[in-house]
């Protein structure tokens, strides 16, 4: 009788084990903060994903334009030159507004300070030096071969190609202008320190800026000249840049084109 009523016991407390183990639902994984945060970023909204699709088509578009310029710039007539001058600004205005130093600054304050912030850096820059390429490809004098057309025997000079020149100018200035003066806007008043996320900013944007002052060391010289009024004090506040590249740049563009006309 104490045998079976042992055996009942066991049977028992086995049974009701079993039971509690099922009922248990295992324990749901430990997520660190930045999983979180990854996962926050991912779900952030159907927003982000358009915004990476254009990215990738217009990256893809740049690097068309680009071997189109390289290859074939001086077959295009005039109005697909300015076409393309067109399109490229607007995938660079895309890039640029993205890239601003207030969109920039605030997307900082959602994620750590050692992660940089989503940006179109790489297509900015990209698309930065096929314009200037561009650009500076269509306001330089052009070869004889090149600037005259040959019809019917006869060598006329082509009128386009001056208007090219003259809209190619106007872009270029505006577009070496914005981008300095955006630069220069973020440096600090005389006495005072950068905070940490504009000295960010200017960190992030600094290959931009250098691309930029290294194309205007190229830019014909008589451009420069006429628009030195507009570039000089844009180009003054940059010199206590931290970015040494920046610096670097600055430096290259005074010894390319202030110190010959003060000479």
């Amino acid at each position: 009788m104490g045998n079976m009523m042992d055996n009942i016991l066991v049977r028992s407390l086995t049974s009701k084990s079993k039971g509690r183990t099922d009922d248990i639902a295992p324990p749901s994984p430990v997520k660190a903060p930045d999983d979180e945060a990854d996962k926050a970023e991912e779900e952030e909204s159907p927003m982000m994903e358009t915004v990476r699709s254009k990215c990738i088509t217009q990256l893809l578009l740049l690097g068309a334009i680009e071997s189109i310029q390289k290859k074939y710039w001086s077959r295009l007539k005039a109005t697909q030159q300015i076409a393309i001058m067109d399109i490229l600004l607007s995938l660079l205005e895309f890039a640029s507004s993205y890239n601003s130093p207030s969109n920039l600054r605030t997307r900082m304050h959602h994620i750590p300070p050692e992660r940089p912030p989503l940006n179109l850096l790489r297509q900015e820059l990209a698309g930065t030096t096929i314009y200037l390429d561009i650009l500076h490809k269509s306001t330089v004098e052009q070869d004889e071969k090149d600037s005259i057309e040959e019809t019917n025997g006869l060598n006329v000079e082509s009128d386009d190609q001056e208007k090219i020149k003259y809209l190619a100018e106007g872009k270029l200035v505006s577009f070496c202008g914005q981008v300095l003066k955006e630069a220069s806007d973020l440096q600090p008043s005389t006495g005072e320190a950068a905070s940490a996320d504009i000295h960010r900013v200017l960190d992030l944007r600094a290959p931009v800026i250098v691309k930029v002052l290294k194309g205007m060391c190229i830019m014909d010289a008589q451009i420069f000249k006429r628009h030195l009024k507009e570039f000089y004090p844009l180009i003054t506040k940059l010199i206590c840049c931290d970015q040494m590249d920046v610096r670097g740049a600055l430096g290259d563009l005074f010894s390319k084109q202030l110190t010959p006309l003060m000479s």
